[in-house]
Order: C-alpha cells, then sequence, then structure tokens
C-alpha cells in the first residue's frame, strides 16, 4: 500500500461535519452524543433524535463494530478510485450504537460477512488529514 490513498478529500458542509473530520484528522473517530439523554449520533446534526434537545458534546468511539451491510463497487466513480476497483463499501454497525459509512482494508470483499468484528483505523490523505477505514479486530 502506497503512503498516501487516493480517495478524494472530504468537503464538510456545515461546521458539525467539519468538526467530525477535524477529529478524524488527529486519528481519532468521535461520534455526537446526546447531553440530556446520553443518546449517541451519527450523522452529526444540531439537535438529538431521540429526546429533542440542542445540548451535545463530542465523545470518542471505542473503534469497534460489527459488519452490518455492505456493498461492492466495480466501477469508479471518479478518477480517484480508478486505482483501487473494486472495493467493498462497509456500513459498520458501532458498539455506540451508531452506523457508519467507510471503506475496508486488510482482508478481501470475497471474505466479508454480516456480524464480522471489525475496528477503525485511519489512512493519511495526500491534502492532508485522515479518513476512516475499518478491518478485521485484532483483539
Amino acid at each position: 500500500m502506497s503512503e498516501f490513498i487516493p480517495n478524494p478529500t472530504p468537503r464538510p458542509t456545515n461546521y458539525l461535519d467539519e468538526q467530525f473530520w477535524e477529529h478524524c484528522a488527529n486519528g481519532i473517530l468521535c461520534f455526537q452524543c446526546c447531553t440530556e439523554c446520553e443518546t449517541w449520533r451519527h450523522i452529526p446534526r444540531f439537535m438529538c433524535a431521540s429526546c429533542g434537545s440542542e445540548n451535545w458534546g463530542w465523545r470518542q468511539s471505542h473503534g469497534r463494530g460489527t459488519v452490518y451491510s455492505w456493498t461492492v463497487c466495480h466501477m469508479p466513480m471518479s478518477p480517484e478510485f480508478e486505482q483501487i476497483f473494486p472495493y467493498a463499501v462497509l456500513v459498520v454497525e458501532m458498539e455506540e450504537g451508531v452506523r457508519i459509512t467507510a471503506g475496508l482494508r486488510e482482508m478481501d470483499y470475497k471474505d466479508l460477512e454480516i456480524g464480522l468484528p471489525v475496528e477503525v483505523v485511519f489512512e493519511s490523505l495526500e491534502t492532508g488529514g485522515k479518513l476512516p477505514f475499518f478491518r478485521p479486530r485484532k483483539d
């Protein structure tokens, strides 16, 4: 694997997205958590879907979850992906109860199965920052 991954840089659309990607750039997977009802959430948003509170903070995830679903991309959707297809895009159910979409590392997508324990790993982008990916859990 090269030092940098050939992926487009995330383009946050609001300051909540920016905060999520800033944590990732530091190699930390964080999600929002409501300070009223303790419900974790992802994608970042301004209000809790569970209790309606606007009070929240960022909390560090344990980085562990299980494969909930996936798809395999056989056609590159942009030039950045031409070197790496076919590739799997996972939906991971995190221990905190949120789901996140990310790429697969360190295993062939043909060996994926629902419920496979995975953990987050970060890879550097050429433009700076980092992207989260998931690999089979090593513990």
